[in-house]
């Protein structure tokens, strides 16, 4: 890992121990072991340091690569795998390499943007983010009507919304109780929601 990483690293779990994003440089050298010097080498001031931790644990973790998401069987199957693959991208946890060990990921997202430091690049990733879980959704609703296994009496819309619905709902809920068990909480409102929408 090169430096200036680690910094960020470093940063991170620092904020996350103190529950605030008001720490020092001070505070950052005697966590990395770096001298002030050593900081300001690889950045500029501290808010350069906290633009780095955003864009790397909430911009570029809230990108998910639709590709990689594993689509077999029926719409069903299909629905429900992509739905629990998106909310495990955000539930299992950021990976901090300089540290060897995983963070929970609601703690970071609700730590820096509770504070005011969400950037417009952060609200513009949350928006696209949201648009394209719709899009995605949309796109296996209208495969599942093609194969008489979702209900056309209802628009393809109104389904794909209701699916995302559920999802934030569950996502919503991870974050104010993050011991509950997410996953049983998951298949007991996918399984409800996809009688409702299932093909009669």
């Amino acid at each position: 890992m090169n430096t200036k990483d680690f910094i960020v690293e470093k940063t991170l779990k620092l904020i996350l121990k103190k529950g605030a994003i008001d720490i020092s440089i001070s505070e950052i050298r005697n966590c990395t072991g770096l001298t002030t010097g050593g900081i300001y080498y690889h950045f500029s001031d501290k808010s350069e340091i906290f633009e780095a931790i955003m864009q790397k644990y909430i911009v570029d973790y809230m990108k998910i690569d639709f590709d990689k998401i594993p689509l077999e069987g029926s719409s069903k199957e299909r629905i429900h795998d992509g739905l629990l693959y998106i909310l495990h991208h955000f539930t299992d946890g950021v990976e901090i390499e300089s540290v060897n060990e995983k963070i929970n990921y609601g703690t970071v997202l609700i730590l820096l943007t509770s504070t005011g430091y969400a950037d417009d690049e952060v609200i513009r990733t949350v928006s696209q983010t949201g648009n394209d879980i719709g899009i995605f959704l949309t796109d296996l609703v209208e495969d599942g009507k093609r194969q008489n296994e979702i209900r056309k009496d209802f628009s393809t819309e109104n389904i794909a919304e209701s699916l995302y619905i559920m999802y934030m709902g569950i996502q919503c809920f991870w974050l104010d109780f993050p011991n509950e068990d997410i996953n049983l909480i998951f298949e007991r409102n996918f399984e409800m929601t996809w009688q409702a929408i299932e093909y009669q």
